[in-house]
């Protein structure tokens, strides 16, 4: 969790940085109505779940469910020219999913996959519908740094099990743990409530299979041998720029 405040933060300090600069070169050889640079921060929340066909494959059953989470980042948006303009942003987002999970003792129970993730989106495409909205999509890569699932010990008490997140010395033929890396698209929509201040809603669909052991996992169901099973949330949040 250190490491991702750490990129974070150099990320605000480039940003500011980049921002300078070309608002200074800007003011020198372009028109501030034909072009415009500026940055911001953003904060809120999730709502993710899991879906895909081999979700019983992992955990008891099929049935997963969204649950809450958050996240915060910052963000650098160039406008090509009064209705066009580019978005970069770096977040760091908790996905959760509701899930069910057994064992020989306390049988079949609900748990909470709990994900942390950095999401690097290297360009978002916008569009200024009108004075006060918004839209853009565009694709974004992330990175898993930190997860959990709650389990029950044989005592019936709960804990959060952290080797789903998997292990350099894991046995993939043996071992069931989370993919490192997700890769999806977003599609969102801006309101602008004040000059610095918007409301954003965004939906996230990931491409990328969420587990390892894939190389080793047949389905006589499936046309080949990777496990079906993805990231899909919607992230609400109050967005500030420094303009």
């Amino acid at each position: 969790m250190k490491k991702a405040f750490i990129i974070l933060l150099s990320f605000f300090i480039y940003s500011v940085s980049y921002a300078q600069v070309e608002e200074n070169s800007n003011n020198e050889l372009s028109s501030p109505d034909t072009y415009q640079l500026s940055w911001g921060i953003k904060a809120g929340i999730n709502m993710y779940n899991l879906y895909g066909k081999e979700r019983d494959y992992i955990f008891a059953d099929q049935k997963t469910s969204y649950k809450l989470g958050f996240h915060i980042g910052g963000f650098v948006d160039t406008r090509i020219n009064e209705k066009l303009g580019l978005r970069h942003e770096l977040i760091l987002s908790q996905r959760k999913a509701g899930v069910h999970v057994s064992d020989s003792i306390n049988g079949i129970y609900k748990s909470t996959l709990t994900m942390y993730f950095i999401d690097v989106v290297p360009a978002n495409l916008t569009y200024q519908v009108s004075k006060n909205i918004q839209i853009y999509a565009g694709p974004y890569v992330s990175a898993l740094v930190a997860a959990n699932i709650k389990l029950k010990d044989e005592n019936g008490n709960i804990f959060r099990d952290k080797s789903i997140y998997g292990d350099p010395s894991n046995d993939e033929k043996e071992s069931r743990y989370l993919q490192k890396f997700d890769f999806g698209v977003n599609i969102g929509a801006q309101y602008q409530i004040k000059h610095n201040l918007a409301m954003e809603l965004k939906y996230t669909h990931g491409f990328l299979d969420l587990f390892q052991y894939a190389n080793s996992y047949t389905n006589e169901d499936s046309k080949n041998d990777k496990i079906k099973i993805f990231n899909r949330g919607f992230m609400a949040s109050v967005v500030y720029s420094f303009k």
